[in-house]
């Protein structure tokens, strides 16, 4: 099992590339954080391309070439307005190529405080699939990202953490973290490592726990999370660098 990144890497200087593994995206997100790195990451698979735009370790941005994660689809998955209205909208940001969000203000179909908030739940939810794929390459350019009027601001640690939750497989989670007979110890800085970081109740504890050595077993016995929801907080507490292995 690949350890924890639990130091500083250097600040990327060149382009980097490589090919996406099971384990790839998470621990590279952490890498970019702890680089404070700035630049451009492009990860593709076949047709798919998706971006992200990180600024001192901070990912503000983030675009698809997929249909299903254009902004019109996260207004209809979460029920923000009504396909009738979004496809008005649609119909008339083609002809004024103006963008989705300003043609549904100038209708007042949302105002611009809606816009920006459903905006950032849109970027996110591009940035937080990347943590299920496991195939395709990434290449990330350490150049100036270009300048958006509305950004994310999330560290790429917190990326991690959510990210992590959103991964849909368990094999991948249990693959990572060992068996039940491997154990676990929270690292000197876990304290300031997860300061900021937006930790469940149940994480918080399960630090706590861990403050002398603890079999994946015994935490999984005491956790009040699930056993797959406590695999997945073990696995990206290791990652950022607050779990080691005892």
């Amino acid at each position: 099992m690949r350890s924890a990144a639990a130091k500083p890497a250097a600040a990327p200087e060149a382009v980097r590339r490589a090919e996406i593994r099971s384990n790839t995206i998470p621990y590279l997100f952490h890498e970019l954080a702890a680089a404070r790195a700035t630049g451009v990451l492009t990860v593709t698979d076949r047709e798919a391309r998706k971006t992200v735009y990180i600024d001192q370790g901070v990912v503000q941005f983030a675009s698809s070439n997929q249909k299903d994660d254009r902004f019109n689809c996260t207004l209809l998955r979460e029920r923000v307005l009504p396909l009738r209205d979004i496809l008005k909208a649609l119909e008339v940001a083609l002809a004024t190529k103006e963008r989705l969000g300003e043609v549904m203000v100038a209708w007042k179909m949302l105002g611009p405080a809606e816009i920006e908030k459903w905006i950032r739940v849109h970027l996110r939810e591009i940035v937080y699939s990347l943590f299920n794929w496991t195939s395709g390459q990434y290449l990330f350019e350490p150049k100036r990202p270009a300048g958006e009027v509305i950004t994310l601001g999330i560290p790429a640690d917190v990326v991690v953490i959510e990210g992590v939750r959103r991964i849909t497989s368990w094999a991948r989670a249990y693959e990572e973290v060992g068996g039940l007979n491997t154990e676990y110890r929270a690292t000197k800085d876990a304290s300031a490592i997860v300061r900021d970081l937006p930790l469940l109740p149940e994480e918080t504890d399960l630090l706590v726990l861990c403050d002398a050595p603890m079999s994946l077993g015994e935490i999984l016995d005491i956790s009040g999370l699930s056993n797959y929801e406590t695999c997945k907080s073990v696995w990206a507490l290791f990652i950022v660098g607050a779990l080691m292995k005892a």
